[in-house]
Formats: C-alpha cells, sequence, structure tokens
C-alpha cells in the first residue's frame, strides 16, 4: 500500500511540474514571437500577457542606421515641434533638437528637397525619427476619440522606424506655404482629398505630394504633411534617444563589451559609428 501511494505521489509531482513546463513554455514563445523588448506583465484574470518594453540597446551599431537629416544637406528647415511645447500635447517630448532619419530614406529625401528647389522652394520639417517611447507618450495623450490620427506603437509604426517624416514647403523667405490645415489638425481639413479649401491651398497640397511620391515616398490619406516608404515592414523599432545618439556619434557612450567587427566604407549614404573597443 505504501508502495502505491508513492508511486500515486510521484506521478502527481511529475504531471504538475509538466504543467508548469508547458505553461513556461508557452510564455516564452509568446515572449520569443513578440521580440525581445517586451515585458511580461499579469491581467486582472491572472494570466500572462505581453506588452511592448523598448530596451536601450548597448551596441554602437544599433545607432548606425539613424543618419542626422541636416549633415545631408544643410537647407532643410527644421522646426521639430515635439521638441518644445508648440504641438498638440503642451508639452515637450525631445530632450533636444536633431532631425534623424533611417539612412534608407536619405537619398529620397535629398531628391525631394532637390525638387523642391527647383521650384524656387524648400522643406521643412516637423517631425522624422520619434523613439518609439516618444510614439507610446503622445497615444497616451490624445483624447480616445482622436486616437485614429496618432497610431499607438506597433511593427506597423513608422516614425519609430525613421521612416517617416512629417513636413511641409516653405518659399524662399522661409514662409509655410498656405496648406488646407496646421500640422497635427485631427480634423478632415487634415485628409489629402478635404475639398473645403482654397483652389490654392489646394494647389500647394497637390504640390507638395506630387513632390513626395516623385521621390520614391507614399502619403498618409489623413495628414497631408505625413510621408513614409512603403517597404518598411522587416524594419525595427528603435528607442534611441537624442542625447544617446549624439554621445555615441561622439564615442562617449559606455560599453560593457569589445566588438572587434570590421567595417569597410560605403559609398552610399550612411552613418558609421567607430568600432568601440
Amino acid at each position: 500500500m505504501k508502495s502505491l501511494r508513492l508511486i500515486i505521489s510521484l506521478l502527481t509531482a511529475l504531471s504538475f511540474t509538466a504543467g508548469l513546463s508547458s505553461a513556461a513554455s508557452a510564455s516564452e514563445k509568446a515572449s520569443f514571437a513578440l521580440g525581445n523588448n517586451t515585458e511580461k506583465v499579469i491581467t486582472s484574470s491572472g494570466k500572462p500577457s505581453f506588452r511592448l518594453h523598448p530596451l536601450h540597446h548597448p551596441s554602437p551599431f544599433y545607432y548606425e542606421d539613424l543618419v542626422e537629416l541636416t549633415s545631408l544637406d544643410d537647407s532643410f528647415i527644421i522646426d521639430q515641434r515635439y521638441a518644445t511645447k508648440d504641438n498638440f500635447t503642451g508639452r515637450i517630448h525631445y530632450d533636444t533638437v536633431l532631425c534623424l532619419i533611417h539612412k534608407d530614406i536619405a537619398a529620397r529625401l535629398l531628391k525631394a528637397q532637390k525638387l523642391a528647389k527647383s521650384k524656387g522652394l524648400r522643406i521643412k520639417v516637423f517631425d522624422a525619427y520619434r523613439p518609439v517611447s516618444v510614439q507610446q507618450s503622445l497615444y497616451d495623450s490624445t483624447p480616445k476619440e482622436l486616437k485614429m490620427y496618432v497610431a499607438k506603437p506597433s511593427s506597423s509604426s513608422l516614425h519609430p522606424k525613421g521612416l517617416a517624416v512629417d513636413i511641409t514647403l516653405v518659399d524662399s523667405n522661409g514662409r509655410e506655404l498656405d496648406m488646407p490645415s496646421e500640422f497635427d489638425d485631427f480634423s478632415i481639413k487634415a485628409h489629402i482629398d478635404y475639398d473645403g479649401a482654397t483652389d490654392r491651398q489646394k494647389s500647394n497640397r497637390a504640390l507638395l505630394i506630387d513632390i513626395m511620391q516623385r521621390s520614391g515616398f507614399r502619403v498618409n490619406k489623413t495628414e497631408w504633411w505625413h510621408y513614409y516608404i512603403p517597404e518598411s515592414a522587416d524594419y525595427p523599432l528603435l528607442d534611441v534617444q537624442f542625447i544617446h545618439f549624439l554621445r555615441a556619434r561622439s564615442g562617449r557612450l559606455n560599453y560593457s563589451y569589445t566588438d572587434t567587427s570590421e567595417h569597410s566604407p560605403s559609398e552610399d549614404i550612411s552613418y558609421r559609428i567607430p568600432v568601440v573597443e
């Protein structure tokens, strides 16, 4: 009888352990599917869930895909609204003014500026690369009824990949061309098919869209100022803070490892961080 009870106890323990292992395996698979930038949280029902939790990457090469736009062409006018309180939240979201883009859209944006200049105009940039933590902050700050205009961070978010820019056109004196709405106007006036604008506003909007489409960008249908590249699915979300980028560029970030990789210079538009030893 004692032997029978012992066997039953062992079987029960093995079953319990297998259950825990299965649950752990399921959690690990879920975490792997979402990527390493996730945080496990327990819901009110007691079940585990996962949410996006961006982490600062220790590698200097984490920063190499981002490039400062004005280092490529200083004729761009930078008016980063989220580095000031002059935005729809009334709060400062960037630690400094720094217009970063992914190097893969650099050539297209330079082409757009060249086309604008051929018409006596220039491009003004309201926003470009946006850390995913700032994207979350903007989403949280948006009223529920307007959240369709501010995307929640996800794998399809484009500003946190450095693949989207918010822009307008300015004349030779730096004055913005008259558009159907202001930047970050969360109304139908911002839609590219809004028909209530003046003829001049429609013409200016059409000119901007034409310049950007000829340069390889697509326009967001609900925001005349928002342009992006369609080939974006395989790019990672980034949470590089501007001050960290500047430190990485100057070699003043501290790293706890040695990377001896060798990278040959590229003739393409790119940004290389020196190897940290």
